[in-house]
């Protein structure tokens, strides 16, 4: 994730905000910061943690990246994902199916 990639999704949240008043309420920060970040002003890279998780409380850091400290473990989901990856999206679905069909009770453990 770069800084662009958060001035990014800033920008969308202020779209979905309707204002930048409104974005800066549910941050906790006035909207002059705001403005300050969407124009470049003041860089993303200062933003405060606190600030971030106010306006993206759904947000997943992977801190470790896709390793898992398991060189096997690695080694499979790498093949896994380039098989995946290299299916037509049609095949993927029919992938997705499968293993849900294979693994009903590991999804529903999953999926709660």
């Amino acid at each position: 994730m770069t800084e662009t990639d958060i001035l990014n999704a800033l920008r969308e949240a202020y779209q979905r905000a309707g204002t930048q008043t409104a974005l800066a309420q549910v941050a906790g920060v006035s909207q002059g910061r705001i403005a300050d970040y969407l124009n470049g002003r003041c860089s993303i890279g200062n933003m405060s943690v606190a600030t971030l998780l106010k306006i993206f409380p759904d947000i997943k850091i992977d801190f470790f990246g896709e390793k898992t400290g398991n060189d096997e473990s690695d080694l499979r989901r790498m093949m896994y994902l380039e098989i995946f990856d290299g299916l037509s999206a049609e095949d993927q679905m029919r992938c997705l199916a499968m293993v849900i069909a294979n693994f009903p009770d590991k999804i529903k453990a999953e999926m709660k």
